[in-house]
């Protein structure tokens, strides 16, 4: 209600009594009006009573205190004011004063008709008077909402009385934008709303934004509403982005604008205050420590400092200074949170910080006065909600979508400028949502600065150091934010901290249990804890809140597959089978999360071509990089094809090819520096391939052909897939989509890699020519540990011929005290564990130790440091075991594979080849982007997948180690000395025999028993059950959650009795693990992801392994055939279909059959035989031999490919359509992949001498 205010602060205890005994003595408030009241009333006792009314009824709607009980206000109003009103009413009728409070305390007293009829003797007394007008709206309005339409026409009347009466106005905008009460979810009022915002507009500012009338401090919060409505309404409605930008802008300037009569108190552009506020940041950051750049600091004096008038004078030279030193955009400027406050004294030094707005000068003295803390507070809020929701637009647009007013030839204004205004906006009114959004922006930005005050001395501050503090400093504010625990969670996680990360998840999901971010992360950071079975209760619920998050999807994948609970998974079109919600097995292509988890994955690539598409791409630059890698420049073919492919690139035709800008940028950098690297050895020693003793070099390379490359600083970091490489193994997914999701994390880990601070301005050096042709090797692995890969490769760094290659071993994990990196270190030239290194300590390691080629033992797999090598510290970088597919990445050179797992046709370099050879050029829309033979990752084609360039090992790219770790001979017999081939056989039969009796003492000597460690393709392992009655099925509780699943999905596919012969043991230590690997008759592999180790460990062990290479494309599922290729037996374990698997296994099954023997020690045994227990024997008998577990065989095969690989890096033959490729007459000439030939012989021992 509005009484049209008179007075000011009173005193409560003051009755009405003691102030009239003052007024009129003798007079009493008791009734209805004042008894006998005087028939005249002077005008001043009549002011002065009106005054205390107004002060009295003001003072207990806003009492300073808590009052002396709920009531008092009301019995105050009835027993005292009323009464006066009344008698003042009566002693002075038409007064319009009085009829204004009377029907505030009418309604005040909730006696809203009343107060309706006092207003309308107003309305009859001045039918213009808008507060009169207002107040009916109010008090019809508390009628109850069937009269809202009734109130809001009176407040309709008012607003078009008084065009500045904010109370209307604000009660007008909240029933006109939707969801509004009066007018519904619909937008149909939104014209009318916006008509109110320019309306009011239009009696405030003239055309150039000048003020009309004066707006008091007080009521300039209430305009800077009405502009950042209007800029909302026409944002969500028009999608207009200029629009947000203009009205949000001017709620921004009118607070800057200065009080004083004699200065320019006009509209200010936003080109003046970004700059303003890049001059006062810079201020500040160079009071702590901070370098200013040159280029700026001389629009930065050394005393106090206008920085309007400095801006205004300059501001063409110092905004091109700010862009050059931006690289085409505004620059970073980086401060801690208390900084925010300071830009604010520097900008505003004569109002000490305060708006400018809001304060006033008395004639007295020229000094500025502060306002009331209460309007400075609401002035502050205000300005900080306009600033932060023009941060918002430039933060979450693309790149140069939203032009700067002023601004609009920057290249690019996205992150930095939000940033400044988030600087702003947090200097006026701290709140834990910008401090959130902030970090937001920080996690991102690739500079770093010195920092130096007296309470933390010296620090270097990243961004993701500052991202941290900000949100530190957020949750002081409010400790509960659930934005902000989430997202300082993930930072943590990030630093590897997973268990503080899971607290900081589940305080937001306390705070906010729909938050679906936060269930999503918990969930992943619990499944990357190893109990994928407690994550899956967190995936559900986030997406219960939101079906279509992409981390809770793919987590919720993994995790269901890793439990063996296929319930809802749904089915692929690749598939051929999909598990319905109850778990039944249904037709290929079922909805479920695989295709619903596949078809986000899609659109989150689809992002790829929308992100960095105007980001700056200088032809002339990029053309002068790529003719640094031509000794001899660029011809001028070469020069035009180059400037083509740069101008398609940088101008793009709409609706044209889709292009991922900032993943060629990245791809093109990945090309490049490697190349210069070789330059920069061929400069300094030119193509020597070894050395008989150290040499100094024999030239240097010039500064700018040895410069690093960089992304352009307005570069985002690349999205990519919630789906990890990793998790492709488990799917049937088609060749380009695996080599899409691992292209972009690729990328990602290259644009990290690229934009951190401590990277050297220059590349890395290439290490000098071998000595004595010792080649220095370096392995990197977070694995050497108890793990699978230490297992296998534990003897291979020992092994390696000390005379021609000198081992290096990183290891990127703690020791966890097993023996396996105690005998690695004690075999190398130098093992080094850099588990608590920074990378910048480790790289600079590398390059101080001259590795000439650096090995990747980790690819996509859990804490891999691929970081290490997209920082390309070594001439060869190359893939070698822990992880079976493509790194789709620039920073490895090789992959080593073999035949059988890789076929020669899927890698680029050699699809490039046969498209030369055949005169078939790839169609425009898939070759365009190529980099010769290097081709593009994101073409459509699925005829290719591997990036890299194979080694192509003679027998199995897979290494093992039991020859050495498990003898077999030994254990069984206890001495050193060989036996003959039929003493070896028996022991191992009785061996078998015992221990197949000590895991199954109650199951009959003629079952089969067909295992699987590793569970995968169940629907064909119980149909080989129910066609093999006498057999089992025997797999390992891993994880423990899959027992139960496994269980019900085998009664509910094949039935009770089927399902009782699934029978489960505890995982074994590795020795057991081994030894009992003899047990099975036959191991059953899976086939979209075979078994690696576990296939080599039964192997081992003699067991038969049964195996599908299903997929041409995928490695991971072709391992298990290369190894059983690789034993000399593999076409009798390896078949071409699902039918031929399943009839396989029963062939081999129902061929075998019993006789009784009695052994040495006269006890009887029954001992199979067939065609399954001859091969078993050949493989016990041959394994010493066969080239699969001939460790030492495998190290000099690999010699071989790293002597090849170091030649053709040399000689330059490895970069095709290089001069010295061009000119090769080597093999690389034919093929881009290293073909390893093993010339030793192979001693395998024939089937038929083999037979019992």
């Amino acid at each position: 209600m509005d009484g049209h205010g008179h007075g000011g602060p009173g005193d409560p205890s003051e009755t009405a009594a003691s102030f009239l005994n003052t007024v009129l003595p003798g007079a009493t408030a008791d009734g209805g009006v004042l008894p006998n009241p005087p028939h005249v009333l002077s005008n001043t006792n009549h002011d002065a009573l009106l005054t205390y009314s107004y002060q009295l009824y003001d003072l207990l709607q806003h009492p300073s205190g808590p009052l002396p009980r709920p009531e008092f206000a009301q019995d105050v109003y009835r027993t005292q004011l009323l009464p006066l009103l009344n008698s003042l009413k009566t002693l002075r009728r038409g007064d319009i004063a009085t009829l204004l409070l009377l029907a505030c305390v009418h309604h005040a007293l909730g006696d809203y008709q009343s107060s309706i009829n006092a207003s309308q003797e107003i309305l009859a007394i001045d039918p213009h008077c808008a507060e009169a007008m207002y107040n009916i709206g109010t008090s019809t309005r508390a009628l109850g909402l069937e009269h809202e339409p009734e109130a809001f026409s009176w407040w309709w009347k008012a607003f078009q009385a008084r065009p500045t009466y904010w109370d209307a106005i604000d009660n007008i905008l909240t029933l006109l934008i939707p969801p509004s009460p009066l007018f519904g979810p619909e937008a149909s009022a939104i014209p009318r709303a916006l008509e109110v915002c320019a309306y009011v507009q239009q009696h405030i500012f003239d055309a150039q934004g000048n003020f009309i009338r004066p707006i008091p401090p007080s009521d300039l919060h209430r305009l800077q509403r009405v502009l950042c409505t209007a800029g909302s309404i026409k944002g969500s409605t028009t999608g207009s982005a200029g629009s947000v930008v203009f009205e949000n802008l001017r709620a921004i300037e009118v607070a800057f604008r200065s009080p004083l009569p004699q200065s320019d108190s006009g509209p200010i552009g936003l080109r003046d205050i970004i700059l303003s506020i890049c001059i006062a940041g810079y201020v500040v950051y160079s009071e702590s420590g901070g370098l200013v750049p040159d280029s700026i600091s001389q629009f930065l004096p050394p005393h106090s400092i206008d920085v309007w008038q400095t801006v205004r004078g300059s501001a063409d030279i110092l905004l091109k200074s700010l862009i050059q030193e931006g690289g085409g955009t505004l620059p970073f400027i980086l401060l801690l949170p208390h900084q925010t406050t300071r830009i604010l004294t520097v900008l505003f030094p004569s109002s000490s910080g305060v708006l400018p707005a809001i304060c006033t000068q008395d004639s007295s003295t020229p000094a500025l006065q502060l306002p009331p803390e209460a309007i400075r507070h609401q002035t502050n809020l205000a300005t900080s909600t306009a600033l932060l929701a023009l941060a918002k637009q430039y933060q979450e647009a693309a790149q140069g979508a939203i032009p700067v007013p002023g601004l609009e030839h920057v290249t690019s204004t996205g992150q930095s400028l939000a940033l400044l205004l988030y600087y702003l906006a947090l200097g006026l009114f701290p709140s834990p949502s910008t401090f959130n959004n902030m970090g937001i922006i920080l996690t991102a930005v690739t500079s770093a600065r010195n920092y130096s005050d007296t309470v933390i001395g010296d620090r270097i501050l990243t961004g993701l150091v500052l991202a941290k503090i900000y949100y530190e400093a957020g949750l002081k504010i409010d400790p509960n934010h659930p934005h902000l625990l989430t997202n300082l969670g993930s930072l943590i996680k990030d630093q590897g901290r997973i268990d503080v990360s899971i607290q900081y998840y589940r305080k937001a999901i306390a705070t906010k249990p729909d938050f679906d971010i936060a269930l999503a992360n918990l969930a992943n950071a619990i499944k990357d804890e190893g109990r994928p079975w407690e994550a899956i209760e967190y995936y559900i619920r986030a997406l219960d809140v939101n079906p279509r998050q992409p981390e809770a999807l793919c987590g919720l994948v993994s995790s269901l597959c890793a439990t063996c609970n296929w319930r809802g998974l749904g089915g692929l079109e690749s598939s051929h089978v999909g598990v319905d919600e109850q778990g039944n097995l249904s037709s290929s292509g079922l909805p479920g999360y695989l295709e619903n988890m596949m078809r986000v994955c899609s659109d989150q690539a689809e992002l790829g071509y929308t992100e960095n598409r105007d980001l700056p791409l200088d032809t002339t630059y990029w053309l002068s990089k790529i003719a640094c890698t031509y000794e001899r420049g660029l011809s001028e073919e070469e020069t035009r094809h180059w400037a083509t492919l740069l101008t398609l690139c940088d101008r793009l035709p709409e609706g044209g090819i889709r292009l991922n800008r900032g993943g060629f940028l990245l791809r093109l950098i990945d090309w490049i520096q490697p190349r210069l690297q070789r330059r920069w050895y061929v400069t300094s020693y030119g193509k020597v391939h070894s050395v008989d003793s150290p040499v100094v070099p024999l030239s240097n390379p010039s500064d700018y052909l040895c410069d690093r490359l960089r992304p352009p600083q307005t570069m985002t970091p690349p999205v990519v897939p919630a789906l990890l490489p990793f998790n492709t193994f488990s799917h049937p997914l088609s060749t380009r989509v695996i080599r899409l999701i691992t292209h972009r994390h690729a990328m990602r880990i290259s644009y990290a890699s690229a934009i951190q601070p401590w990277i050297p301005s220059r590349i890395y050096p290439p290490p000098p020519p071998p000595v004595g042709g010792v080649l220095r090797i370096g392995y990197v692995s977070n694995d050497i540990n108890n793990h699978p890969l230490s297992h296998l490769m534990q003897s291979v760094f020992g092994l390696h011929n000390r005379e021609s290659f000198q081992v290096f071993v990183y290891a990127t994990s703690p020791w966890d005290g097993s023996p396996f990196r105690a005998k690695i270190a004690t075999e190398v030239h130098r093992f080094v564990d850099v588990s608590t290194w920074t990378p910048q300590s480790i790289l600079d390691d590398i390059t101080k130790n001259q590795i000439h080629i650096l090995v990747n033992l980790g690819g996509y797999t859990k804490g891999a440091r691929n970081d290490l090598f997209a920082a390309r510290p070594c001439p060869l970088q190359i893939q070698l075991v822990g992880y079976a597919s493509t790194l789709s990445a620039g920073w490895c050179d090789y992959l080593v594979c073999d035949p059988i797992a890789c076929p020669p046709e899927l890698c680029a370099s050699e699809h490039w080849r046969n498209s030369m050879r055949s005169s078939e050029s790839l169609t425009k829309t898939d070759n365009w982007l190529d980099l010769g033979a290097d081709l593009d990752p994101e073409s459509t084609t699925d005829a290719w997948l591997y990036s890299e360039k194979f080694i192509y090992m003679p027998h199995s790219f897979m290494v093992t180690d039991h020859k050495q770790s498990f003898p077999a001979e030994i254990a069984l017999t206890g001495q050193q000395t060989p036996v003959s081939a039929s003493t070896l056989w028996d022991l191992e039969e009785f061996s078998r025999a015992e221990m197949r009796l000590s895991i199954f003492p109650q199951l009959p000597h003629d079952f089969i028993i067909f295992a699987n460690f590793n569970q995968g393709i169940f629907s064909t392992w119980l149909k080989i059950l129910a066609r093999v009655p006498h057999s089992i099925l025997w797999l390992l509780r891993f994880p423990p959650a899959g027992e139960q699943n496994l269980l019900r999905t085998a009664r509910l596919w094949a039935g009770e009795e089927v399902a009782s012969r699934v029978q489960f043991t505890d995982v074994a230590p590795k020795e057991i693990h081994i030894a009992r690997g003899r047990v099975p008759d036959l191991f059953l592999d899976t086939v979209e992801c075979n078994a690696h180790t576990t296939a080599a460990d039964v192997l081992w062990s003699g067991t038969p392994i049964l195996t599908w290479p299903k997929h041409k494309h995928k490695m991971c599922s072709r391992v298990a055939a290369s190894m059983a290729y690789a034993t000399g037996f593999g076409d009798q374990m390896v078949v071409n279909s699902a039918q031929e698997y399943e009839d396989r296994a029963v062939q081999l099954a129902t061929e075998v059959h019993w006789h009784t023997i009695q052994g040495a020690d006269g006890r009887v045994h029954v001992r199979p035989q067939g065609d399954l227990m001859t091969l078993r024997r050949n493989i016990i008998l041959n394994r010493n031999t066969m080239p699969l577990f001939d460790t030492l065989r495998w190290t000099r095969n690999l010699e071989k490919g790293f002597r090849e690989a170091w030649r053709r890096w040399v000689e330059g033959t490895q970069y095709e359509m290089s001069d010295e490729w061009k000119e090769s007459q080597g093999p690389e000439k034919e093929s881009g992949c290293i073909w390893v030939k093993d010339n030793d012989p192979i001693v395998v021992v024939s089937p038929e001498l083999a037979t019992p």
